[in-house]
């Protein structure tokens, strides 16, 4: 697996709102233009809340994935396509081995 659940799932979100929580605090809620492996994030129309809850919008946003926290992504994504293949690769696990 190329870098893991979290990055495929980040992966599928892309296009998507969401919500990224930086180690220092800060929150940044916007549009997943893209993401790479190291989870280094790029968004757009973003509404960036600082840890005193002063809120300032911004076009753009590129951010560090060793600084996110926590990414809160849209419910859309629990029927993601990766998640049925997770499941199918489970199950022949779990069939391949009481054989």
């Amino acid at each position: 697996m190329d870098g893991g659940v979290p990055v495929k799932l980040l992966h599928e979100a892309q296009g998507h709102p969401v919500t990224l929580e930086l180690k220092n605090g800060e929150l940044y809620r916007g549009v997943l233009v893209e993401s790479d492996s190291a989870m280094n994030c790029q968004m757009r129309n973003v509404v960036f809340t600082a840890r005193d809850g002063r809120r300032t919008r911004m076009e753009n946003v590129f951010l560090r994935g060793t600084q996110v926290r926590l990414a809160l992504l849209p419910d859309i994504l629990q029927s993601a396509p990766m998640f049925k293949k997770l499941a199918e690769a489970a199950k022949a696990r779990r069939s391949g081995g009481a054989a």
